[in-house]
């Protein structure tokens, strides 16, 4: 039997759609070539009373402009076991919007800020959720609502939002345990501190003899040229 909740959320006591692909990367929810309607998975997905209504692609990221007011809403209804972070690539425009977004999964709300040590920049970065940290239940995930009320006036960008697993498989390279953290097959996340950005690419070319990246050649060839070099270091430099 299904139910629906005062803001449309719709609960249901049939067992979830298991979601198995932590080992091939991770479930991307939203990456806004629809929008709105369906996400990734074929649920809802929409968003209303931004200041710009329900919000507008800009560069195939979902850019939301708040002021005190606004809601964005993606139904998951699946079984996520295996997946440890729910991650959102976005930028803001001033940077620190993290205190300003409240973030809910099912149950599980606060401001950004407070699920999270990661924060937003005014450039895209990644910041990710720790599931098991902050009590969501990965085995059954029935939504995810990002809410702007009493916010101020600000604006966020979103280019995609997933579920990933951060406990994969590392590769040492220095001090660092590397890591994919879209599953591309490609070990972007040099530091393995969740984000990919200009410490990434320095530890990367610190480390570009080191055994870790010299043994592994296809998780470092960025620029696909078939072997590692300086060149993949300006490729990482170039993709941020």
């Amino acid at each position: 039997m299904n139910t629906s909740d005062t803001r449309g959320r719709s609960t249901t006591n049939a067992t979830l759609p298991s979601i198995q692909q932590s080992t091939d990367g991770p479930v991307v929810i939203e990456d806004f070539s629809s929008w709105p309607g369906e996400n990734r998975l074929g649920e809802y997905s929409n968003a209303g009373a931004f200041a710009n209504g329900d919000g507008e692609l800009v560069e195939d990221a979902l850019r939301l402009e708040f002021d005190d007011g606004g809601w964005f809403l993606s139904n998951v209804r699946a079984d996520l076991s295996g997946y440890t972070h729910l991650e959102l690539d976005v930028r803001g425009d001033d940077g620190g919007e993290e205190s300003a977004v409240f973030l809910e999964i099912d149950s599980v709300a606060g401001p950004l800020g407070s699920l999270t040590d990661e924060s937003i920049e005014t450039e895209f970065t990644t910041v990710g959720v720790d599931l098991e940290a902050v009590g969501v239940d990965p085995s059954s995930v029935q939504d995810v609502w990002l809410t702007c009320w009493n916010a101020g006036s600000g604006a966020i960008e979103i280019d995609e939002l997933r579920f990933v697993d951060r406990d994969g498989d590392t590769i040492t390279v220095g001090d660092h345990d590397a890591r994919d953290p879209d599953g591309d097959g490609r070990y972007d996340d040099v530091t393995g501190d969740g984000l990919t950005n200009h410490e990434d690419v320095e530890a990367f070319y610190e480390h570009l003899d080191a055994d870790g990246v010299q043994e592994n050649p296809d998780a470092f060839d960025f620029d696909e040229d078939g072997h590692v070099s300086y060149a993949d270091v300006l490729e990482l430099l170039d993709d941020l």
